[in-house]
């Protein structure tokens, strides 16, 4: 049956308005997702302190800190005495501080390897003189030098009351820009350099600039500042044996890339590397003792992942014998006793732990922001992805 001309033109019209208000509906989100994007920080901010005397704060500040370094104060006055102040903002991977605090002891040992796993570069200046102990190494760090650790290995600082502008970023960013990436741990900028000069600028700048950082801002911002510290850094580590000590840097990246992809595997070690990437066993040992031995970086990579796997919620009806089993253990027992022996505690006390919402035993109405901070460093909780 033929439908009369005036409503079919009726019909029309409201199917014209229908779609035209769609079409505006659509508009309307992405405008509002474009605006919100725009103005919503990719990045966020903890702001920590401990006053002095409070022995709570202290031992906050310590655990906070803990993925990241080991802490002591020289001695039980200084401990009484011991303050800190914090700012610090995390965006597309990358963190940047600035604060001040009195002396103390910083140490990156085998442990603090193990249990964050950040494969990171960091980069410090500080307003004093430090004594630096990279590897063995003993170095003196001049007020305002840069200075430049590799958060896969050792190293240990001394430094009087300070303050402190440091940078964290991701080994992923620079390692398509400086070839030999792990001749940056222990590399020093002095203050005197123009190249220092115009490194230092750029993290103040960038510390300064952080709050009002979209997300388009925090990823050119975070990759910026890579390929600024990748050519300044570059340019420093030059010298007649870098193309020799490129191949070695090379192997040791795609060591380090096999090893990760292979944790579960319980034959994981010198002889399945050796096979795996065509070197022998002399070339192997040599590229990993500067990170304390192959074995013994495996075992960290495996207690790192089995660390996360414990306190992550998402694995929270995971068995302790599952994760071990998952992260290439031999047994139960194996795994329990290096876990014990690396963070001092069992798997199933720091879960007990984290379920209750405690920093490993420090309850303090200021502890989330501390909390934060070791998740943060554990890489257990990110901004601006």
């Amino acid at each position: 049956m033929r439908r009369p001309a005036g409503r079919m033109r009726r019909l029309a019209n409201r199917e014209c308005q229908r779609q035209a208000a769609a079409r505006s509906w659509r508009e309307a989100v992405v405008e509002s997702q474009r605006v919100q994007q725009a103005v919503t920080p990719a990045q966020f901010r903890l702001d920590l302190s401990v006053a002095p005397g409070n022995a709570d704060e202290f031992e906050l500040w310590r655990f906070g800190l803990s993925p990241l370094v080991g802490m002591e104060v020289p001695d039980p006055e200084a401990r009484s005495r011991f303050a800190v102040t914090l700012a610090s903002y995390q965006f597309a991977d990358v963190a940047i501080s600035s604060g001040c605090s009195s002396a103390a002891t910083y140490e990156r040992t085998a442990q603090s390897i193990a249990r964050s796993g950040l494969d990171s570069i960091s980069l410090i200046t500080y307003c004093v003189d430090a004594r630096l102990d990279i590897e063995g190494r003993d170095v003196e760090l001049k007020a305002g030098d840069v200075l430049f650790f590799d958060l896969t290995r050792r190293w240990k600082i001394r430094v009087p009351d300070f303050r402190s502008h440091s940078i964290i970023l991701p080994r992923a960013l620079l390692v398509p820009l400086v070839p030999d990436l792990d001749d940056l741990h222990g590399l020093i900028l002095p203050r005197s350099s123009p190249l220092n000069a115009m490194l230092a600028s750029h993290l103040q700048t960038l510390f300064a600039e952080a709050p009002s950082f979209g997300t388009q801002d925090a990823y050119t911002a975070a990759r910026g500042t890579a390929a600024l510290i990748a050519a300044l850094a570059g340019a420093s580590t030059k010298g007649a044996g870098a193309a020799v000590r490129n191949a070695p840097v090379t192997s040791l990246l795609a060591l380090r890339r096999t090893i990760d992809a292979n944790l579960a595997n319980p034959d994981l070690g010198p002889g399945f590397l050796c096979r795996h990437l065509g070197m022998s066993r002399a070339t192997l040992y040599r590229l990993f003792d500067p990170l304390g031995g192959v074995r013994r970086y495996i075992q960290q990579r495996r207690l790192m992942r089995a660390y996360q796997a414990v306190t992550d919620p998402a694995h929270t009806g995971d068995r302790v014998g599952t994760i071990a089993a998952r992260c290439g253990f031999s047994s139960n027992s194996v795994f329990s006793r290096a876990f014990r022996e690396a963070f001092a505690m069992s798997p199933t006390d720091l879960r007990v732990a984290r379920r209750a919402g405690d920093p490993v035993g420090f309850a303090h109405s200021k502890g989330g922001d501390f909390m934060t901070m070791n998740r943060w460093l554990l890489g257990l909780e990110t901004a601006g992805r």
